[in-house]
Order: structure tokens, then sequence, then C-alpha cells
């Protein structure tokens, strides 16, 4: 029975197929209802409602405004397909993650199974990928990391596959330039990789070989279509906007002030902190795929630690370092731990720990699904007084209408806020002399505070504001003069205005 089991459990069909479903699960499940945050996912999710209003899908467009020094357009095109089969909502805005998420964990099995033919290693390195759990989060949400990281594995996949077939090439530059056309200069990875893994292989013979140019080409035209559409449209604007951006700078002008040199330790740090418990393997593992790949010219070893330090390396010296960003690597990484691991244990042992790693990922499936537990951001229930407040946003305010802003942040929560109800928040006005001499040119308008901040206007300036709607959070108000054009019929909207 036990030996049934095992040989179940080994069977690599059995493996794929569970993989799949159960990263679906784990992507897709309690979704529907759980709604999105402010940063970032409503941001992204605007973009992608706007885009397609825009005169030509290229421009990407964020109050009505185009961003041009911002994001390539790829996953608001998805995005905004998957509004188009599900309707504008929460899950739509996190489809294609989870689809890419998914997979993301089908390429780093069917990779390492390519390159150290055996399941065992192959569905160690997917679980490893899932867990401890910040690839899995990123998946349930409506940002652009996994879709790079999906990109950027695919690309790297057919840039291995293409030392035996050179056709493969091909499907890497494509798979480039989509992750260009995904998070713009990040997109170019596998290109640094690639031309410092063909030299390290094969000298100049190897980096130009025809076929492999033809794909640098391919993802060259591909990835940079956006960058040409762009300065199209609003020429040098863009070039010094895009890449001249405080946020796209990545080699930093001074080291010395501040956190000094050990700001290059950022990521680092933060491996130390969040990798667990698969951090002592990676460093172990790093070291002797590293030390394989010089003394024994192993291609598979130094293709895998190229693929890790390079990024590292290179983004750790970048402004933003945060974590997510090297999603992109952590296929590589997990390939790198799973083999480590693989090497050090008996058969017998592994026999054993196979059941587990089913059984915890059943678990997760299970937790996901049929719980209520709340862990991670994903699985909390997200903008939940926005979601609540938008509709009597919505019913008093005309489109393209601005809810003027009382002492809150230009941007939270007007992301949520716009995606939930279509109407943006104005720039904040933080004290009362400025907010009545609004009120005195319209007073008509509508405003959003917090409660405490409404509570003081209202004891320090009585009768002079109508509250329309308030809860835990957020009191949406107006003036006393505009009480009588205030609506609270509903019988004409569907609600909730966006899910």
């Amino acid at each position: 029975m036990k030996d049934s089991l095992v040989r179940i459990l080994s069977n690599r069909t059995f493996q794929v197929v569970f993989l799949m479903y159960s990263s679906l699960l784990v992507f897709l499940g309690r979704q529907q209802d759980r709604g999105i945050t402010n940063f970032d996912d409503a941001y992204y999710a605007q973009k992608a409602k706007e885009i397609f209003s825009s005169d030509s899908l290229w421009i990407v467009l964020w109050k009505g405004t185009p961003f041009v020094y911002d994001n390539p357009p790829l996953p608001f095109w998805l995005t905004g397909l998957a509004y188009k089969v599900f309707g504008v909502s929460g899950y739509a805005a996190v489809f294609s993650s989870a689809i890419f998420g998914t997979l993301t964990v089908y390429l780093t099995y069917s990779m390492c199974s390519c390159l150290f033919k055996d399941n065992w290693t192959s569905f160690l390195a997917a679980f490893v990928l899932l867990f401890p759990g910040m690839f899995l989060d990123s998946s349930r949400r409506g940002m652009l990391d996994i879709t790079l990281a999906f990109f950027v594995t695919a690309a790297m996949y057919s840039l291995f596959k293409g030392m035996e077939n050179k056709k493969y090439y091909l499907l890497y530059g494509l798979m480039t330039g989509l992750a260009v056309l995904t998070k713009s200069v990040l997109g170019f990875f596998p290109v640094v990789v690639g031309v410092v893994f063909m030299f390290w292989h094969g000298g100049l013979k190897k980096l130009f070989d025809p076929m492999y140019i033809a794909g640098i080409v391919v993802g060259l035209v591909v990835g940079c279509s956006w960058y040409v559409m762009n300065w199209h449209y609003f020429g040098d604007v863009f070039l010094v906007s895009h890449f001249k951006s405080s946020h796209m700078k990545i080699i930093q002008d001074n080291y010395l002030g501040g956190a000094g040199l050990m700001y290059l330790l950022g990521y680092f740090k933060d491996m130390l902190k969040n990798y667990w418990p698969w951090f002592p393997f990676l460093v172990v593992g790093g070291f002797l795929f590293a030390r394989r790949g010089v003394r024994e010219k192993d291609v598979t070893a130094m293709f895998l630690v190229l693929w890790v330090v390079i990024p590292f390396v290179i983004m750790s010296t970048s402004r933003n370092q945060t974590l997510r960003y090297l999603f992109m690597t952590f296929p590589a990484m997990a390939m790198i731990v799973s083999h480590t691991i693989a090497g050090w244990l008996k058969d017998s042992h592994k026999e054993k720990v196979l059941p587990w790693m089913f059984g915890i990922m059943m678990a997760t499936v299970l937790v996901v699904n049929v719980t209520p537990i709340q862990a991670k951001v994903s699985l909390t229930y997200n903008s939940p007084a926005v979601r609540d407040i938008a509709p009597f946003v919505r019913m008093n305010t005309e489109p393209g209408e601005g809810i003027f802003n009382y002492k809150f942040s230009p941007w939270n929560p007007t992301q949520a806020l716009a995606f939930y109800s279509d109407r943006f928040l104005e720039y904040p006005v933080n004290d009362p002399e400025a907010l009545f001499e609004k009120l005195k040119i319209n007073p008509d308008g509508t405003w959003l505070s917090s409660v405490s901040e409404f509570k003081n206007l209202e004891k320090d300036f009585p009768g002079k504001l109508y509250l329309i709607y308030g809860n835990q959070r957020f009191a949406y108000f107006t003036s006393m003069k505009n009480r009588e054009n205030v609506v609270y019929d509903f019988s004409s909207m569907k609600l909730p205005v966006v899910r």
C-alpha cells in the first residue's frame, strides 16, 4: 500500500496535474468578494479600466491622463480581457496574476525536470517556489511581478532549450520582449543574463550565433515597440520622464550618505529575513553550483547561478529594493535549493518527505478555500470601507466629477476609491479655512475625510456641513446648502458598483 502511494505520488503526470490544479485553487480561492488593496493593486486595476478608453491601446492612462513615465501596457491588456469575460471586479483584476503564477509553477517543475531528470527534485522545486508564501501571496494580487516572473522564466527556459534546438532562441526573444512590455527595463534581464552565459559557454562563437542574434532582435523589436509608440506620441518628454524618473534609476549617485554601502546589502537582508526555511540551502547550494560551474564547466550549474546572481547584484544598487522585484529569480533559486536538498537525502528519506509535501499543499488549498483564516495581504478583506462608501459617492456625483479631499494623502485612498466608484479624490485640503473657501465657491461639491476629522469640523463649525454617509473609517459629506440635492435612492443602481 505504501509503495503504491509513493509510486502514484512520484508519477510525473500526477504531479503536474496536482500542481496546476492546486495552484489555481490557492491563487483564485476566496477571491470573489475579497477586494483589492489601495497599493498597488487598485492602481493597476484602474489603469486596466482606463487604457481601453484612450485613442490607442499603447497609451496607459490614469485619471484620464497619459502616464508615459510609468508602466508598459501588456498587463493592462490582459486584465482588460479578464474584465471583458468576468466584468470589472477585484476577481478579474487578479485573474491574470493567478494564471501566470500557475504557469510559472509549471515552468519551474518542467524546467527542473529537463535539467535534472528527476521527478522528486522537480516537485520539490515547485514546492519551494510556493512556500513560505511570498510568491503565493503575490500570485493572489493584481500586480505586475508575477507576470514578469513568468515571461522571464519562459525566456530563460527557451534560452537553455535553444542550445539543443536553435529555433527556441526565437521563443527566447519573444518571451523577453513580452517581459519588457510587462515591466520595462526589468524585462531585459534575460538578455543581460543570456549574453553573459553565452559568452561563458562558448565565447564569441556562441554569442554571435545567427539564431541567437535573431532571438535578441525579436526581443528588442517586441519589447521596444512600446517605447517607439510613446516616443512617437510624446517625443522627448516620454524619454525623459520614463527613463530618468527616480523609480527607474538603477545606479545611484551616492552610496556614502544615509545607510552608506550597507544599502547594497538590502536584498540580502530581506532574503535572510523572509526566505525561510530555504535560505541556508540557497546559500550553500549557490556556492556549490558556482564552484561546479567554474571548476567543472557545468553548464546547468552556471546557467542557474547567473540567472540568480546578475539580477540580484544589479537590483541591489537600485533605489527601490522591493523583494517582489526579484521574483523573476525565484524559479532558479527553487531549483538550486531542491537539487541541493535532493543530493543530501537518501531515497528512503525522499519517499517519506513526498507525502508531507502533498499534504501541506492540500492543507493550504483547504485553508484558502473553506476557512475564514486571514493571513498575508491577499487573504484579508481589503478596502472594506471604500467598497462600502463607493455607491454613495457614485450616486451623488457625475462621471468625471472629482471628490474633494480633506486631510487624506494624494494617493490613499485615491486608487481604491477610483476603482470601486469611478471617481477620483482631488489633491488634499489640509486646513478648515481652505475647505470652507472651496465650499463657498462650490457648495454642491462633495468631500471625503476621516470620521475623526469630520467630527472636529462639526464641533468647530456646527450647522455648516451635512453628512451624506459615514462608516468606521470615512465621512462623506457636503455643505448644508447642498442637503436637498443628496440622493439616497439606489433602486436604479446595480450594487455593488464594482465587486
